[in-house]
């Protein structure tokens, strides 16, 4: 313990792996909030470059490694990024055989490691070429996951190979393979615990092996550093900038992370998915992932209770039908922007369903590029994109929020129905991942109230269509609500708060009375309902008033997760609302049904990485003027950041104080209260390695203190208090070295 405290190449590497531990939490931090889970990969990596670099020593890295110890945390690293690939895979059957590999592989390499017979590296050679042979066969008989597959046995078998720390240091670097794997999959914070014990036994080990080499090369107590300037001391000595540098460095971009704005408008990074390409051309037809289970009761009225599936993602929406839907996760969708996620819409109502009058589809075809322009020089400053993280297999519909630009989805075509919704040619597979980016749907009152004009022809002739099953007391209901209103915009909202208002939500509505009108019913009879009767009713309101309507179905925002920020959309969120043609403006959504939102246009832009930690927190306000509320509104744009700074200076001191706390609790021996805690002995230690450079005299490894102060006589003094500072447990005496000069 005293010749690592003593020397100061022993000082170096310690004080290094705290600098990686601080970068390490800072982009946990980071990662943890955006969900990037490949940066935190990329962090640990970077460590192994850097750290290979470093170590200039080759025969440590070169020799036949002989610690079990290193072994065995190389070892459990690797299961951590087994398991952290399996938790969102499933594929556990793979995952447990790959880890008895991993065990008999490594048993193997140490017990041959000095000799490796060659038998074994013909075997591995085989047996790491038959594991590609398998992920190919995967990708064409439809396994589940087969390049996870791949990486997780193709660690396993390298495993046979790891004789040398070289090799340890490979395999634990083949083991991101699977984390970064593992991060293209995860969508919540269970990966962050496989990250963190993951950076956990790479510093361990990192550790581990510093303090075997330690002993290994300082076989004396306070080893003499050696008069020519090495290699490894030109590291050390140079090394002191560089940690600086790092902390400097580390902090910085943390901070400049959180006071940059969010490139929103298009992803820096796209995400992809590692399922296969949709080949099959568009299809006007919805198509279910599965047949959809319908319980039939009550004289025929078709009741879905706790499904999955939406019986509005139909090509024919039957309002007889009754019933919720189960609360199971169907996506996750990361967007800086609150909104809807718009499937398609209905025009054409008969008085039982709602279908589409026009099947026509405008094709999208693209090269290798999976880019799909949908409205060229539509991207502007408030325009957004949207991450869509499928779990649960979904109808071919390519959901999105806002007025869809650009698509990048894995496919050589794409197509959009005559209302805006995207389609594909197969069902949404889980675990696929695409992006849409999108324009903002932000129409302020005054704007929709000065939209008024004469409708294009084809609007009126396609979105104006009633049944003859409407009833006089419904269109007398519209008149009676819109009478005296001046604009569109009035009539619309004062139909869509009566809804609001006068029908209670109901999941179990009386069944559909047989030769009646649906929304009659809801309004008269009825009088509650779920969200396609009251989006039906609003509908049939406003078009017996010569007002435009359809039909939209899609997915409320979700819950939004402020740890992980995702949207997390349920089942349950599946919906349905309206959409008002405005002339010059075009369609502009409304939600009539209770408990949702009321406005489903966009919301906000959240430009800055904590823009939603205040959300629901209100600042006073303070009638001093409009100088004063100007400046209050300015302070409250800069509160957020700077109380995280604050939080995260907070939290890396009280880090730092339980650290020295620690060490004091766990010092043992002669260092325990006297060298870690006693600055007095330190200082000791740095004159006399100060003295010995300035003298140019350094003590050889074979002699003592004193028997180098006896060919230097001017270390005789210092010489009696290094003795002191380093054997005896008592205080140091008063007093100060003193150095002879030479004659």
């Amino acid at each position: 313990m005293i010749q690592v405290l003593s020397h100061p190449a022993r000082w170096g590497k310690p004080l290094r792996y705290l600098a990686y531990a601080f970068a390490g939490l800072m982009t946990l931090l980071v990662v943890i909030r955006t969900e990037f889970w490949i940066a935190g990969v990329a962090l640990i990596g970077l460590i192994f470059v850097y750290e290979r670099w470093l170590e200039r020593d080759k025969r440590k890295v070169s020799e036949p490694e002989g610690s079990e110890r290193l072994r065995q945390i190389a070892f459990a690293a690797q299961v951590v990024s087994i398991v952290a690939l399996t938790v969102p895979t499933f594929i556990w059957p793979v995952a447990i055989v790959s880890i008895a590999i991993l065990a008999l592989g490594h048993v193997t390499a140490h017990r041959v490691r000095n000799a490796p017979p060659r038998w074994l590296r013909g075997v591995t050679f085989v047996l790491l070429h038959l594991v590609f042979v398998w992920m190919f066969i995967g990708l064409f008989s439809g396994q589940p996951y087969p390049q996870a597959q791949a990486a997780m046995l193709a660690m396993a078998v390298v495993s046979f190979e790891l004789f040398k720390r070289l090799n340890l240091y490979s395999g634990m670097g083949i083991g991101l393979i699977n984390l970064y794997v593992a991060a293209t999959l995860s969508r919540d914070l269970t990966f962050a615990l496989f990250l963190i014990a993951y950076v956990a036994l790479v510093l361990a080990f990192l550790w581990r092996a510093d303090s075997e080499d330690g002993l290994k090369d300082n076989p004396v107590v306070l080893k003499a550093r050696t008069p020519s300037r090495s290699l490894p001391q030109r590291v050390t000595g140079g090394f002191r900038r560089w940690q600086r540098f790092g902390l400097v460095a580390s902090l910085s971009v943390v901070l400049v992370f959180f006071f940059t704005p969010r490139f929103s408008g298009y992803p820096l990074v796209p995400p992809f998915s590692i399922q296969a390409p949709i080949s099959a051309r568009p299809s006007a037809q919805v198509i279910p992932p599965a047949l959809q289970l319908v319980n039939v009761e009550n004289g025929g009225t078709p009741y879905v209770d706790g499904g999955d599936y939406y019986y509005g993602f139909v090509n024919n929406l039957d309002l007889s039908y009754r019933g919720r839907l189960s609360d199971a996760i169907m996506m996750y969708v990361q967007s800086p922007v609150w909104s809807y996620w718009r499937g398609y819409a209905f025009d054409h109502y008969d008085g039982r369903t709602w279908s589409m009058s026009n099947a026509e589809l405008k094709t999208f075809n693209t090269g290798r590029t999976r880019r799909f322009i949908l409205k060229p020089q539509a991207t502007n400053e408030l325009s957004f994109v949207q991450s869509f993280y499928i779990v649960r297999d979904m109808p071919n519909i390519l959901w999105a929020g806002g007025d869809p630009a650009m698509v990048l989805f894995p496919a050589e075509e794409i197509a959009q129905d005559v209302t805006g919704g995207l389609r594909i040619g197969a069902y949404l597979p889980a675990g696929m991942v695409y992006s849409v980016i999108s324009t903002m749907q932000l129409f302020p009152p005054e704007t929709l109230r000065a939209a008024e004009g004469d409708y294009p022809a084809p609007i009126s002739e396609q979105y104006l269509q009633l049944p003859d099953t409407v009833t006089e007391r419904t269109q007398q209901l519209a008149r009676d609500l819109t009478a005296d209103l001046p604009t569109t915009y009035d009539r619309v909202i004062a139909i869509r708060d009566h809804l609001l208002v006068s029908y209670p939500y109901d999941f179990y509505p009386p069944p559909q009375a047989p030769n009646t009108d649906a929304v009659d019913q809801f309004l008269f009879v009825d009088q509650r309902g779920v969200c396609e009767h009251y989006a039906s009713a609003m509908i049939v309101l406003l078009r017996t008033l010569g007002i435009p309507a359809r039909f939209a179905v899609g997915y409320g925002s979700g819950d939004y997760n402020t740890l992980t920020g995702y949207y997390e959309v349920r089942a349950d969120d599946a919906h349905a609302w309206v959409e008002v043609y405005f002339p010059s403006l075009g369609w502009v959504p409304f939600d009539p049904t209770p408990g949702w939102n009321g406005d489903p246009q966009t919301g906000r832009m959240n430009r800055w990485i904590f823009s939603d930690l205040m959300r629901n927190v209100e600042l006073p306000q303070i009638d001093l003027g409009n100088v004063m509320q100007g400046g209050l509104a300015a302070f409250s744009l800069i509160l957020q950041p700077l109380l995280m700074v604050a939080g995260l200076t907070g939290l890396g001191a009280a880090g730092w104080f339980f650290y020295r706390w620690w060490r004091k609790r766990t010092a043992t021996g002669y260092s325990k209260g006297l060298i870690q805690t006693d600055p007095a002995r330190r200082r000791i230690f740095a004159l006399y390695r100060q003295t010995q450079r300035r003298l140019g005299s350094y003590r050889p490894a074979t002699q003592t203190v004193q028997e180098h102060a006896q060919v230097k006589p001017a270390l005789d003094d210092l010489a009696r208090w290094v003795d002191l500072a380093a054997y005896n447990p008592k205080p140091l005496p008063p007093g100060e070295p003193t150095i002879k000069p030479e004659a």
